[in-house]
């Protein structure tokens, strides 16, 4: 789960973001400038119906305060998207024997870290912190230090001295565990991002849903044009 969490999710929504998320931003920022458009050209008629002259900088600005919304939520999926591609720009393939070495040091660090296998052990958390960061940035330099710097630690927990009834309440405990992780597992690998993993990996789905996008773009594109070329007219007749 630390994998899929750490490593294939982000891969599958950088991979995302490059593929249909770059598309999906620009749909939204021409719905916006179309938006935008439209409704200029809507206050621009309504003062030339009532009489009035049409004050272009009155009306960029009450625009600027009517749209404020849709501009924060602009700015925040570009933010989104930004960290998705810089994630994406740092990262280096690995050969496959690099990311198979990768995913088994953390495994084997995991089991030697895990706050749910020596709870109360502030050091071996820390280390287990950091193992994640490295597994998430596909450090493997910094997984191997870090296995060469703990190799003396038990990777196991030491139930050697538990009674039988103690070792068989670990046990269950465990296995209720064991149990909620599948659980976990199966919802994590059934909804998205997880399932877009093959889909993207499909070039006649990417190229569908591109294509839809590249569609509604054009289609904003043309409906702003249109409200321009209005609007322009309309400052014309007023002058």
């Amino acid at each position: 789960m630390d994998e899929i969490r750490q490593q294939v999710i982000p891969r599958i929504k950088a991979d995302y973001a490059t593929k249909i998320g770059v598309w999906n931003v620009r749909r939204v920022k021409a719905e916006l400038a179309a938006r935008r458009a439209k409704r200029r050209y809507a206050m621009a008629r309504a003062r030339v119906n009532r009489g009035e002259s049409v004050e272009p900088e009155a009306i960029t600005k009450a625009l600027d305060a009517e749209f404020a919304d849709w501009r924060r939520m602009m700015d925040e999926k570009m933010r989104t998207l930004n960290a998705l591609l810089r994630w994406r720009s740092g990262r280096q393939r690995m050969t496959a024997g690099k990311a198979g070495e990768l995913n088994r040091l953390f495994r084997r660090l995991a089991r030697r870290f895990h706050p749910d296998l020596f709870p109360g052990d502030e050091q071996r958390a820390q280390y287990y912190e950091m193992a994640c960061n490295a597994l998430a940035n596909g450090d493997l330099e910094m997984l191997r230090a870090l296995d060469v710097a703990t190799a003396d630690w038990t990777d196991d927990v030491d139930y050697g001295r538990l009674t039988a009834d103690e070792l068989a309440g670990e046990i269950e405990l465990l296995e209720d565990r064991l149990s909620s992780c599948r659980g976990d597992l199966n919802r994590m690998v059934s909804t998205e991002p997880y399932t877009l993993r093959a889909k993207l990996d499909d070039p006649e789905w990417v190229s569908g849903v591109v294509g839809g996008l590249r569609a509604r773009v054009e289609a904003f594109e043309r409906e702003k044009t249109h409200y321009d070329e209005a609007y322009d007219r309309l400052i014309k007749e007023d002058r």
